[in-house]
């Protein structure tokens, strides 16, 4: 790794701790909506956002498709400006992703942080 790789990551200070631990977001009435995926926004406790996925395996069958999905979105929030905006943000699948799914997830994870960061 390098010297300024670090400043980029996903610390733990990024990351819902526990069980449950981001079930008031999914409860929260500001959610942006997606193709295939709802982001839901809440004000946070810190000046770090917290980010948080929930794919279900009814959407993405095979454990390999569902952590890719989580890597992808996790590699878009951790070179996004909403990181330090002060916000809990949980993506939840809607819909299962066609194959070759990779940059279209990638871009419409991106444009969804985009509209949290911009909206009220």
């Amino acid at each position: 790794m390098t010297r300024g790789a670090g400043k980029e990551g996903l610390s733990r200070r990024h990351r819902f701790a526990g069980r449950g631990a981001f079930s008031a977001a999914l409860g929260s009435s500001r959610k942006y909506r997606g193709r295939t995926a709802i982001l839901h926004v809440v004000p946070g406790t810190t000046t770090n956002s917290r980010f948080g996925l929930a794919v279900a395996k009814r959407l993405a069958r095979r454990a390999v498709d569902r952590n890719r999905i989580k890597r992808l979105a996790r590699e878009v929030f951790r070179q996004h400006a909403v990181k330090t905006r002060g916000l809990d943000l949980v993506i939840a699948l809607r819909r299962p992703l066609a194959p070759g799914f990779e940059a279209a997830w990638m871009a419409e994870v991106g444009a969804l942080l985009v509209q949290a960061c911009d909206g009220p």
